[in-house]
């Protein structure tokens, strides 16, 4: 599944080609040989800062979704019982941060 690049100023260009170059520095992405290409998106956060997004969409349209019952709340939480520690993580762009 290939799509085509969406069209970008060449100011927006040249920040996506720096922004790909700094994630890839930083090992966060690299070269793909894969069969799909989705587009990239490029936002401006409230603070002026760009966020670097994929449009996934027609990605998602054809991928077959994993059938799975979600755990229930109480069953959760009661497993907390007796339980001395808890602890939460903040990740600073915590998408980059989760190898999958």
């Amino acid at each position: 599944m290939k799509q085509y690049s969406r069209r970008m100023s060449l100011a927006k260009k040249e920040e996506a080609e720096c922004l790909v170059k700094e994630m890839m520095d930083n090992g966060i992405i690299g070269e793909s040989s894969g069969p799909s290409v989705s587009p990239i998106v490029l936002v401006k956060k409230k603070n002026g800062s760009t966020r670097f997004c994929v449009d996934c969409r027609k990605l998602n349209e054809i991928t077959i979704k994993d059938s799975y019952l979600l755990p229930r709340i109480d069953e959760t939480l009661d497993a907390f019982n007796g339980s001395q520690w808890f602890w939460t993580l903040d990740f600073k762009s915590g998408y980059w941060q989760v190898e999958i």
